[in-house]
C-alpha cells in the first residue's frame, strides 16, 4: 500500500476513536448535567412552596385542605406552551407536605401517598435533619427513564422544623431534552470528524505529494528521459531531491563516460584500421596515380575521426544537460533559410535540388531555444536527406504551424527507412549504408536532433513516406504563447 494511503487511513483511525470516545464521555454526561440543572429550580420552588405553607400555619398545623384546593385548581388548567420542540399541555410537577414524623399529610398527586410514613425516604429524614434532602427513585427498577427526582425544603414553626415539603418531577420531562441534545451531539461530532479527515487528509496528500514527483521522476529518469529536477515541497523534500540527482548524476557519469569509451574505441578502428593499411603500403614503391588515392583514401579516414569526435562531442554537452543553458528568441524561418543556403554547396556537388516551402509567417516561427543547437539539428536532418538522394532528386523543406506549434519537415525520395531499423533509427552510431558507396555515416546526427528536440520542449521523428519511395523527418518545436517570453523546461 501506498505511504500516503497508509498515513490517511492511520490518521482516519486515530481521529475517528478519538472523536468516539469523546463523544460517548459527553452522550453519557448530558443526562446527567441536565439532571443538575432540572435540580436547581426545584430548590427554588421547594423553598417557595415550604414558605407559602408557613404563612398558612395555624398553631403550628398544617392546612392540607387550602393545598388540595389550589393545586387542584393548578391541575385543572389548560394551556399550549411550545418549549423549543416540546410542546407542554399539562403540569409534571408534584408536591407533597410531610409532618414532623414523616407521615404525608398532603399528596398532589391525588393523595395516593396520604397517611404514608416516608420518614426512611432520605429527602424527608435529611430535611428533617436540617440538611439538604434530595433523592431520585426509580418507579420500575428495569426502567432507567422512570425515576423521579425530589427536592424538599424544611417548614418552620417559630424557628424549628414542624414538617417537609418535597417538590418531585419526572425525567421524562426532560428525556425529549436529552435525546434531542444526545442526537446533536452525534451529528456534529460526525461532522467535526468528517472536517478534521478531510483537512488531514488534505494536508497529508499536500505534505506527500512531493515523494509521489521524485518517484515518478525517478521512474522516467530510469526509462531514459532526462528531465529538470522538480522544486516541489518543503525544504527537506527539495534537499532530497538534489542529493537524489547528485547520486544520479555521479552514478550516470561513470556509466556514461565507460559506454562512450567503448562506443569510441570501435567506432575509431575502422578509420584508424584503413589509415595504417594505406599508410604501411605508402612506404612501398607505386605508381604516383596509386599513391595518390592511398593519400586520398588517409584523408577521408582522417576526416571521417574528426566528425565522429566532433558530433561525439556535440552529443555529449547535450545529453549532460536536462534543462536549456542559453535561451533567446530566435526566428525559426531565419535560421532554416540560413542553413539551406550554407547546405546548397553539398546539395550541388550531390546533384540534388533543394524547395523550401515556407508557409508560415514570421510571427509564428518564433520560438525560444539555442540557435546553434537548432542549427545543428536542422543540419542534421537536411543534410541526411540529401546523402541518401539520388542524383537529380529533389529534397522538400518544408516549415509551417500545426496544432499550435512549429513543425520543421524533410522530405526525400531515397530508399527509406526498412524495417529492421525503424525502432534502432536514434540509437547513438547506429547508421545504414549509403545506397551507392555502401559507406556509413557517424550514426550520431539523428540523435543530435533528438537531443535538441528534447530539451526544447519539442520531439522528432522519421519515418517513411506514404505513398513512398523516400523518407519524411519532422522536427516539432512550441511556440512562444502571445504574451509569453517563457522558455521551454
Amino acid at each position: 500500500m501506498r505511504i500516503t494511503l497508509l498515513i490517511i487511513f492511520g490518521f482516519l483511525v486515530i481521529a475517528l476513536t478519538g472523536f468516539y470516545f469523546l463523544m460517548r464521555t459527553i452522550r453519557a454526561d448530558v443526562e446527567r448535567q441536565y439532571s443538575q440543572a432540572a435540580e436547581e429550580p426545584m430548590v427554588d420552588m421547594s423553598h417557595l412552596l415550604a414558605s407559602l405553607v408557613e404563612q398558612d400555619l395555624q398553631d403550628g398545623q398544617i392546612d392540607a385542605d387550602r393545598f388540595r384546593e389550589g393545586f387542584a385548581a393548578a391541575y385543572r388548567r389548560e394551556f399550549s406552551a411550545k418549549v423549543h420542540q416540546l410542546v407542554k399541555t399539562r403540569l409534571d410537577t408534584q408536591v407533597y407536605v410531610t409532618d414532623r414524623n414523616g407521615i404525608v399529610r398532603f399528596d398532589s398527586d391525588g393523595g395516593k401517598s396520604e397517611g404514608m410514613d416516608f420518614s426512611d425516604w432520605r429527602d424527608v429524614r435529611l430535611t428533617l435533619q436540617g440538611k439538604y434532602g434530595a433523592r431520585a427513585t426509580r418507579v420500575d427498577p428495569a426502567d432507567p427513564r422512570s425515576s423521579v427526582f425530589h427536592v424538599a425544603a424544611p417548614i418552620r414553626w417559630q424557628g424549628e422544623i414542624i414538617g417537609v415539603l418535597t417538590v418531585s418531577r419526572p425525567e421524562t420531562t426532560m428525556a425529549a431534552f436529552v435525546d434531542e441534545t444526545r442526537s446533536m451531539i452525534v451529528r456534529s461530532s460526525l461532522m467535526a470528524a468528517a472536517i478534521v479527515v478531510s483537512l488531514g487528509a488534505a494536508w497529508t496528500y499536500w505534505l506527500l505529494s512531493p515523494i509521489g514527483t521524485l518517484a515518478n521522476r525517478a521512474r522516467r529518469v530510469t526509462g531514459g528521459e532526462r528531465i529538470a529536477v522538480p522544486e516541489v515541497g518543503m525544504a527537506e523534500i527539495r534537499d532530497l531531491s538534489r542529493e537524489v540527482e547528485e547520486m544520479r548524476r555521479e552514478l550516470e557519469g561513470r556509466h556514461y563516460v565507460e559506454n562512450y569509451v567503448q562506443a569510441l574505441t570501435h567506432e575509431l578502428k575502422s578509420p584508424l584500421a584503413a589509415i595504417r593499411g594505406a599508410a604501411e603500403l605508402l612506404d612501398e614503391t607505386m605508381p604516383p596515380e596509386q599513391r595518390a588515392r592511398f593519400l586520398a583514401n588517409i584523408r577521408a579516414e582522417t576526416d571521417r575521426s574528426e566528425d565522429l569526435v566532433r558530433r561525439l562531442l556535440q552529443l555529449a554537452a547535450l545529453e549532460r544537460q536536462s534543462n536549456l543553458e542559453k535561451r533567446e528568441k530566435i526566428s525559426l524561418l531565419s535560421l532554416v533559410s540560413g542553413e539551406l543556403v550554407s547546405l546548397g554547396s553539398l546539395a550541388s556537388a550531390k546533384r540534388v535540388s533543394l524547395r523550401f516551402d515556407d508557409t508560415i509567417s514570421e510571427a509564428d516561427a518564433t520560438i525560444v531555444g539555442d540557435p546553434i543547437m537548432l542549427a545543428i539539428a536542422v543540419r542534421n536532418l537536411v543534410a541526411n536527406a540529401i546523402d541518401f538522394s539520388a542524383e537529380g532528386d529533389e529534397v522538400r523543406i518544408v516549415l509551417r504551424k500545426e496544432d499550435g506549434r512549429c513543425l520543421f519537415e524533410v522530405e526525400d525520395n531515397g530508399p527509406g527507412i526498412p524495417d529492421y531499423a525503424a525502432n534502432r533509427i536514434f540509437d547513438r552510431f547506429y547508421s545504414l549504408k549509403h545506397p551507392v558507396t555502401g559507406r556509413k555515416g557517424s550514426g550520431l546526427g539523428l540523435c543530435l536532433a533528438r537531443e535538441t528536440a528534447r530539451l526544447h520542449g519539442g520531439e522528432v521523428t522519421l519515418d517513411n513516406r506514404q505513398p513512398g519511395p523516400g523518407a519524411r523527418a519532422r522536427l516539432t518545436l512550441p511556440l512562444i504563447r502571445p504574451g509569453s517570453a517563457s522558455s521551454p523546461r
